[in-house]
């Protein structure tokens, strides 16, 4: 056995604040018991010689109160102690008092005057030829009622029962059988008080571990696992709380949403780890932004807040700079969304957050803009964007989804010449009309269900050269969009090939254009994709480039056939002076690379001949024709 664990043996290993105070209740509620008996039995005893004294009286035998006293102290002093140990345990029991340290003073004076009792009232039993009841009684009563440490209980034993032995043996030699009867009665005592620590020890330590779990799931059922700020349960609480007394308050509320736009992108660099402990910082920060006031995590990169309306911008405001200060080398901004609770509106705070969240949702995909508020116009919206999620498969199935096709043009000969189209999705609803994209493609998106209408439009496309090729028609190909969720939903080169063969339509007259912010995760599943692409003969375009933050990574890591310069480089064109020399520079790089170049969102005559200028080789705009049903020849120049 070694140290600690004979440490533990004895009692004398430190043991925990909870397991403490639980072996001293349980010692309190045995003291209730014991205290009473002994008060019980001890007004008992008194009343008894009482009696005595009185009935000896009658019989001529005078009783003065020096017999009373010598007679009787011990009951009186046992009677004293039992009482106010009485009095104290029942207090702390109800909770009226908390003294500890008085609970054990009293308890131990208890067990040592009932032990003194018993050796003393035992002996003269045993010195008149009667058995030591009252020691037996009261040994059993101290050490098997109360809750005593291992080491405690070996030396308390053995001091009352050496005294014990010895007063007698002084007084009657102790026989052989007596001794045997003695030392039993010790094994038994030891053995039962140990078995009483042991059986409190474990109920105290189980019980800490009930009491812990229960601490932790109130925790996680109040608070938020990963960021420690209030979870959503919470808020829903306290918020409700409030709003069934808006009524009383002569402020005015606002329920935030907010949204940290481009979350993902950081994951994807730095690892969950990383946006883990940036999700962490975020929440600390916005609980000082939202101090005395009450912010939780909604979900994932999203957050709630509820402030007075007074300060809700500034706090937007606030925890604006927060992200921004925090985010490192990705682009992050936060997205806020305010709405503001009126005593008109019976709301619940459900949905007061969806109000906000909606407000949030409109201005993603913003720059610049980090807050909105809610109002009655954005219902439409909502209504649509609803519409959109459960009629996808209607529309595709009925025909909603419209193919548009823009030309894109020759560019470096400055002829502007018919290159070929890019395939655009429109959804003309019988409800809502006919749709721009961003009211249909961030919704489905969003919900996993843009592969659906892709797939649609690439089978349109597919039918449509078709057509024309059976017509004997001209052809020119055609460029059609994907973004990353296009490869996680679908084998997208084993669709390209079905779509192609089936129709008969060569994979030359179709243009693969991959977004640059899909080329941030599972990087080596798109490569693999991409080379089955190329080696099936598809032309591959990177699309939007310079609208992420890995540009030039992308043009190391990545190979196409087209680069796709984005329409914000030519945003300001006549005013920025920086605007041409980072075009031609781009132009310059791609050629260097063996990339044809492609520029979009050129709508006047001065960029495109700035473009034909420095060599860009195509372009593409509504300055040579705007997306369209029917493939139209691009304007005259």
């Amino acid at each position: 056995m070694n140290k600690q664990r004979l440490r533990t043996w004895l009692g004398l290993s430190e043991q925990s604040n909870y397991v403490m105070r639980f072996l001293h209740t349980s010692n309190i509620r045995a003291a209730v018991y014991m205290s009473a008996i002994v008060v019980t039995m001890e007004t008992w005893m008194i009343l008894s010689l009482a009696r005595a004294a009185i009935e000896g009286a009658a019989a001529g035998k005078e009783r003065d109160l020096l017999w009373f006293f010598n007679h009787g102290a011990w009951y009186i002093v046992l009677l004293s102690i039992a009482l106010v140990t009485l009095v104290h345990t029942v207090r702390y029991a109800r909770g009226k008092t908390y003294n500890v340290r008085t609970g054990k003073i009293l308890i131990t004076t208890l067990a040592v005057a009932c032990l003194a009792f018993g050796i003393h009232y035992g002996n003269n039993s045993y010195l008149q030829g009667e058995q030591a009841l009252a020691f037996v009684t009261m040994s059993l009563f101290v050490f098997g009622l109360l809750t005593w440490r291992p080491i405690s209980t070996f030396i308390g034993t053995a001091v009352v029962f050496s005294t014990f032995y010895a007063l007698i043996n002084s007084g009657i030699p102790a026989t052989y059988g007596l001794q045997v009867n003695l030392f039993t009665l010790w094994i038994s005592t030891v053995a039962v008080a140990l078995s009483t620590y042991r059986q409190k020890t474990k109920e105290a330590e189980q019980a800490e571990r009930l009491e812990r779990n229960g601490e932790r799931l109130r925790y996680i059922a109040s608070y938020d696992e990963l960021t420690g700020i209030p979870n959503m349960h919470t808020f829903n609480n306290a918020v409700s709380v409030l709003f069934e007394g808006i009524e009383g308050f002569d402020v005015e509320f606002s329920v935030l949403y907010m949204d940290i736009e481009n979350f993902k992108a950081y994951n994807d660099k730095h690892g969950f780890a990383a946006g883990d402990n940036l999700l962490r910082e975020v929440a600390e920060g916005l609980s000082q932004v939202f101090k005395n006031e009450l912010v939780a995590r909604y979900s994932d990169d999203h957050f709630v807040a509820l402030c007075e309306s007074n300060v809700a911008e500034a706090r937007v405001e606030a925890a604006h700079r927060l992200v921004r200060e925090l985010r490192g080398d990705v682009r992050l901004h936060l997205k806020a969304g305010i709405f503001e609770p009126t005593m008109r509106e019976d709301i619940d705070v459900s949905h007061a957050c969806d109000m906000a969240r909606i407000a949030c949702n409109g201005i993603k995909k913003h720059p610049g803009v980090h807050l909105a508020r809610y109002d009655k116009s954005l219902d439409t919206a909502m209504q649509r964007r609803q519409h959109v999620i459960n009629n996808v498969k209607r529309a595709v199935n009925e025909g909603w989804i419209k193919v548009y096709y823009q030309p894109v043009v020759r560019c470096a000969d400055g002829s502007a010449e018919l290159y070929g189209y890019e395939a655009l999705a429109r959804w003309d609803d019988p409800e809502f009309g006919l749709l721009p994209p961003f009211a249909f493609i961030e919704t489905l998106e969003e919900f996993r269900e843009i592969d659906k209408l892709d797939r649609c439009i690439i089978e349109q496309v597919c039918r449509d050269l078709r057509a024309e090729m059976d017509a004997g028609k001209d052809v020119v190909p055609v460029s059609l969009n994907f973004s990353r969720l296009d490869f996680e939903l679908y084998d997208v080169p084993a669709f390209m090939h079905e779509m192609s063969t089936a129709y008969g339509v060569p994979s030359s007259l179709l243009d693969v254009e991959i977004t640059e912010s899909a080329l941030t995760s599972q990087l080596r599943e798109l490569q693999q994709n991409m080379d089955t692409l190329r080696d099936e003969r598809f032309s591959l375009w990177l699309d939007d480039f310079g609208s992420g933050y890995s540009s030039l990574n992308v043009l190391k890591d990545f190979q196409f056939n087209v680069l796709k310069i984005d329409m914000a480089f030519l945003r300001g064109f006549e005013d920025n002076a920086k605007s041409r020399p980072i075009l031609k520079a781009i132009v310059d790089l791609a050629h260097g690379l063996g990339m044809v170049t492609l520029c979009e969102g050129v709508e006047t005559q001065e960029q495109f001949e700035f473009l034909s200028s420095i060599g860009c080789d195509r372009a593409q705009g509504y300055h040579f024709g705007k997306p369209d049903p029917v493939k139209l020849p691009p304007a005259t120049i």
